[in-house]
């Protein structure tokens, strides 16, 4: 039976030949939305794009750009999760999501974080930027300028909520940048992970409005957004051992469907791609020759390991290969920086990081370094006329 199909099916294709028509093409890979893009956090290699420069309203998912911020902030020092943040009369008029903050009200930072990260609570939002900024303005133009650093060119904030505005707007790939920069403060996903619970001493539920992480195998946060004009939106990500995926959604349709597309983009990921360590960071990295040191075979190590995301099937074309720094100065102390690790696939870097000396490196003698540097030289000579 087999046969007999592929007979039909070569036929067939000789006589479209020939009539002027040919059987139809696989159906491409596309997302049934506005717009959509699946990203490496680690390296911020883009895996699937779909118009993901296109500006439109980002809606809540403008909140990525807030928390960011925030944690920004706790890490300086500027900031701190007990900090008392009391309500005032701008925040507690906030429309949309909201948790319903009263004038006067006063509640730790960390609590009202939480109620932006699960609910998107618009009020919480108002009552953090004006604590850490002195005013919404001043915090929105702070997200502005975050947008400039990062290089974002579709991008610019008229409110810290998302809520809409001719001057609101953003861009799958601007977003995933933002998202990126946020997944690497961990204790994010304390936050974005919880699906249910209290606010106001109990007086409140909260309920996670991204449901992906319900559904979705490794799925961990991050941020969704809807209103009428910018529809359903979801940051998402996911992480599936040491294999993190982060997808940016942008106006589907409805709930289900920024959901569904949502699960489709994370699955051709993990599909057709996988995380690689290349290098581990335990034991040496390799040797690399010093013609000034002592011990002309240097042991080097990588401080944590060094990984990347590759095609299924391509992992074992990966080569790796060491560079001294050009103007490295010897002798350097034990764990000091040697050089660089760099790997590439079909002569593309795919992953670097630096290398550091197992052990400390002395610098080998005049004598010595002078024997060397004549064995060199007249080492390259021999292979140049021996080519």
């Amino acid at each position: 039976m087999r046969f007999k199909k592929t007979v039909i099916l070569a036929v067939a294709a000789l006589l479209g030949l020939m009539v002027g028509w040919t059987l139809p093409a696989r159906a491409a890979f596309n997302i049934d939305a506005r717009a959509a893009i699946l990203m490496d956090p680690v390296s911020g290699r883009v895996l699937f794009a779909q118009d993901e420069h296109q500006r439109l309203p980002p809606a809540s998912v403008t909140k990525v750009m807030t928390m960011l911020l925030i944690l920004e902030d706790i890490h300086s020092g500027r900031a701190h999760w007990n900090d008392p943040i009391t309500t005032s009369a701008v925040a507690a008029t906030m429309g949309g999501s909201q948790v319903y903050l009263k004038e006067g009200e006063t509640f730790p930072l960390k609590e009202l974080f939480k109620t932006v990260a699960v609910v998107s609570a618009n009020d919480s939002s108002a009552a953090i930027a004006e604590h850490l900024y002195g005013s919404v303005q001043d915090f929105v133009e702070a997200m502005n300028e975050k947008a400039r650093e990062l290089g974002l060119k579709n991008t610019h904030f008229a409110n810290e909520t998302g809520l809409p505005d001719p001057g609101h707007y953003s861009s799958a790939y601007d977003l995933a940048v933002i998202s990126r920069e946020l997944v690497q403060y961990p204790e994010i996903f304390e936050f974005t992970s919880i699906w249910l619970d209290k606010f106001r001493d109990g007086q409140f539920m909260l309920r996670n409005t991204n449901e992906l992480i319900q559904v979705y195998r490794g799925c961990d946060g991050l941020k969704t957004g809807h209103t009428d004009e910018a529809k359903f939106c979801l940051s998402a990500t996911a992480k599936r051992g040491d294999f993190r995926l982060l997808s940016v959604v942008l106006g589907a349709e409805t709930n289900a469907k920024r959901l569904a597309e949502s699960r489709r983009l994370l699955d051709y990921g993990y599909r057709n791609f996988q995380w690689k360590t290349i290098k581990e960071s335990k034991g040496t990295a390799g040797q690399v020759s010093i013609s000034a040191a002592q011990k002309q075979l240097v042991p080097v190590k990588l401080k944590g390991d060094l990984g990347t995301v590759v095609e299924r099937g391509k992992d074992q074309l990966i080569e790796t290969r060491i560079a001294v720094d050009p103007k490295l100065k010897l002798p350097v102390a034990a764990g000091g920086r040697i050089g660089t690790m760099t790997a590439t696939l079909n002569g593309k870097t795919v992953a670097r990081a630096p290398v550091y000396a197992v052990e400390r490196v002395e610098q080998a003698n005049f004598l010595t370094r002078l024997w060397r540097g004549l064995r060199d030289f007249f080492t390259g000579l021999f292979r140049k006329s021996a080519r």
